[in-house]
């Protein structure tokens, strides 16, 4: 297993405080991820492969670097698919975790699962009496987490993720972890109810089968048809002569009557018209027309898409055993009522009281069939207070039925979203209607979901932009026409790099071949991009770039780019750096920024063999001045020696301050020792210039030094120093020069 000590793991509920951090600052990573999952999820055809495309989202988009995904199954808690960063080379450590003989009870996932709450460790315990912890330091894997995938009380599996840095776990990262547990168990959930969709077709087709119903199924994808023993009898057509496909079942249709078996296809794949009923002719075996009553009901995936229609056919042709059919139909029609997989009921058409359930219903709502019959939908409570039984009656009493009638109630206690169909019947002489509804309150919390997450996006401070599999835009959230200036309208079809990035001529061809091609083959690129306004604003940005691809094909459909306005924090930048390199005051070169100038400085003289100077300068008669007329008198004059000597030196120069009164002057390459006597003479004569300042004229004069590279020092210390010391050998020779004689 992967285990720490008590100490070290961190238990964390998800609730609502969780979510309320996600909702206060969303962080473009986190809407990232949070995207790239949703697509995953709705773009998946299958329950492995929605989880492994996630996971490798996850983990990418979340910096991990070893995912792994489990399923709470009948049997417990089953390892499902796992991804890893193709450097990690994790194959031991992934067969040890499938290794049958591993005590699931003491794992990382089973007490995720058993707790119900987020775990969290910091740092993986190296015990290596526990084969995963082994493997996992093998790995150098520090941190880990699992986290569980449930909706409301129900928990269907469990994602682990470990990572080879420390991981610390914030409140954002809780809210986060919250959406996508709660995306993921959504995505599950709705798997699970898929499946148990098609194991109730597959029930109802043994109860047609059971009540010799011909029964049909055509599969959308390869036109193939299939049918019960039944279907060849009400052809007319032997078991062996059935029609394989939609081209041979057309084949056996008069030309008259295809346009009849096109609209039911047509009708069937339409999901406002689940059920399409028409009647067409075939050709029998003996030559003769056979009339058909054909019933077709579309068959959709959970993305919406119809992938089969299945359907009854009955023989109508004489009316003889038209009647008997009639019989045989009411005691078939008992018995697909009573096994139906879909929750039924009858009621009375004028007043609502229940005169029957089958099993399914009972079983739904709690309640035994004695407790049903004799009640109304009402006194059941099967209609919310705000709903009334008379609207569903009017459009019965319309159309003759209803289909997909949407009804938010609550049963057993639980808020439920239905899905009803009412039929009109005649049961025991009686009109009546029978009802029928499939829950769809997991399908209403997935779009909920859904809905929130566009809402984050819309609402973001980041600006978003998708584009098709050219780069070329089509939507944007407001704040890209906050940043930018262009609305979605101007934006749309532009090229997104042409648009904004391209017209800045801050980045050359390359950059943006590195950008495209980096998000070709690693799916995502980010980094400091200059955009160009709609005003013409030059602004610095922060973008990344994100592939999505089709799950087949594993080809780039659409890009998403995601980008900030830091102007605000590169002005701060340029703050800090002047401050951290320039002198307060005066706004020169400080001593930091001398050194490191006159290092590059004397690598450059050493390569090219060229000449530097160092030149000292110490103000005369400064601190008399200063106490004389005051510390701002002072600064004023130190920020105009400052200014002059600037004037005394050329643009590749630097001009420092590393004292009160002190400054040095780095001159590369100069020309010879007499260009350093030049620049000290310039400075010498600007120094005796008097100074004008607040109306005041004071004149100071300064002491120099001078050292050369490489003849007086190597290095910048001992050069400094070199030309200290010639200052104050310059001072001694001038006191000496002007002493007065004994």
């Amino acid at each position: 297993m992967v285990n720490a000590p008590p100490d070290q793991v961190q238990e964390h509920a998800l609730g609502a405080e969780a979510i309320a951090q996600l909702g206060r600052a969303p962080s473009t990573e986190g809407l990232q991820l949070l995207y790239d999952v949703v697509q995953a999820l709705s773009g998946a055809h299958g329950l492995r492969q929605g989880l492994s495309s996630t996971l490798e989202r996850v983990v990418r988009g979340d910096g991990w670097d070893l995912g792994i995904m489990w399923l709470n199954t009948p049997g417990g808690i089953k390892f499902q698919c796992a991804w890893h960063h193709p450097a990690l080379d994790a194959a031991n450590f992934l067969q040890v975790t499938q290794d049958p003989k591993l005590d699931l009870d003491a794992c990382l996932a089973h007490q995720t699962q058993k707790r119900g709450a987020l775990i969290f460790i910091e740092q993986i315990a190296p015990n290596a009496a526990w084969a995963r912890n082994r493997e996992a330091m093998v790995l150098g894997l520090t941190s880990g987490m699992g986290l569980p995938l449930r909706v409301g009380d129900n928990i269907y599996g469990v994602l682990e993720l470990f990572s080879r840095s420390p991981r610390v776990c914030s409140a954002h990262a809780l809210g986060l972890f919250q959406a996508l547990s709660s995306d993921i168990g959504q995505f599950i959930e709705a798997r699970h109810l898929e499946q148990q969709l098609y194991d109730n077709n597959a029930k109802l087709a043994e109860a047609h089968r059971i009540a010799r119903m011909a029964y049909w199924e055509l599969n959308l994808v390869n036109l193939q048809l299939h049918g019960n023993l039944d279907t060849a009898a009400v052809l007319g057509l032997t078991p062996e002569s059935l029609p394989r496909d939609l081209h041979a079942l057309y084949a056996i249709v008069p030309p008259e009557d295809q346009v009849h078996l096109q609209t039911m296809l047509a009708g069937a794949q339409r999901q406002e018209h689940p059920i399409v009923t028409v009647e067409h002719r075939v050709i029998a075996k003996d030559g003769r027309f056979k009339h058909l009553l054909v019933q077709a009901q579309g068959r959709f995936d959970i993305s919406g898409k119809p992938v089969r229609i299945t359907g009854t056919i009955q023989d109508v042709t004489e009316q003889r055993q038209a009647a008997e059919r009639a019989r045989q139909s009411e005691q078939r029609w008992e018995i697909a009522f009573r096994n139906s997989p879909i929750p039924s009921l009858i009621t009375s058409y004028d007043t609502g009281l229940c005169l029957d359930a089958n099993d399914e219903m009972m079983r739904v709502m709690g309640l035994q069939l004695e407790q049903i019959v004799g009640r109304t939908t009402s006194e059941l409570r099967l209609w919310p207070p705000n709903r009334c039984r008379n609207e569903l009656i009017a459009q019965v009493h319309e159309h003759g039925r209803v289909r997909d009638f949407e009804l938010h109630t609550e049963i057993n206690g639980k808020e439920s979203y239905l899905l009803i169909n009412l039929e009109i019947i005649d049961f025991n002489g009686q009109r009546c209607l029978l009802g029928q509804w499939i829950d769809i309150t997991c399908q209403k919390l997935l779009e909920e979901s859904l809905r929130l997450t566009v809402a984050a996006v819309e609402h973001a401070g980041d600006a978003l932009v998708l584009m098709d599999h050219r780069g070329n835009v089509m939507s944007v959230n407001p704040a890209f026409t906050q940043i930018t200036g262009y609305t979605k309208e101007q934006a749309s079809g532009q090229w997104f790099l042409g648009l904004i990035h391209k017209p800045s001529g801050r980045h050359d061809k390359a950059f943006f071949r590195n950008a495209v091609g980096t998000v070709e083959t690693d799916g995502q690129w980010k980094g400091e991009a200059w955009a160009k306004r709609a005003d013409g604003q030059i602004v610095p940005t922060v973008l990344t770039l994100s592939a999505i691809r089709d799950p087949h094909t594993q080809r780039v459909k659409h890009y998403v780019g995601v980008f900030s306005d830091i102007s605000r924090q590169k002005e701060y930048e340029m703050q800090l750096q002047q401050m951290a390199w320039h002198d307060d005051l005066t706004g020169v070169a400080n001593r930091s920024l001398l050194i490191e100038r006159g290092n590059r400085a004397l690598l450059q003289a050493e390569r090219h063999d060229t000449i530097l100077a160092l030149v000292f300068v110490d103000l005369d008669r400064f601190k008399a001045i200063n106490d004389t007329y005051g510390h701002v008198f002072g600064d004023e004059l130190l920020k105009q020696v400052a200014e002059r000597l600037c004037l005394c030196v050329r643009a590749s120069d630097t001009v420092a301050r590393i004292g009160g009164d002190e400054f040095v002057l780095l001159l590369p390459e100069v020309a010879e020792e007499e260009g350093g006597k030049t620049v000290l003479e310039k400075i010498r004569r600007a120094m005796l210039e008097p100074f004008i300042i607040g109306g005041q004229t004071v004149g100071i004069g300064a002491s120099l030094g001078i050292a050369y590279y490489p003849q007086d020092g190597l290095d910048m210390p001992t050069l400094l120093q070199q030309a200290d010391e010639g200052l104050y050998r310059m001072k001694k020779a001038t006191r000496d020069d002007t002493a007065s004689p004994v």
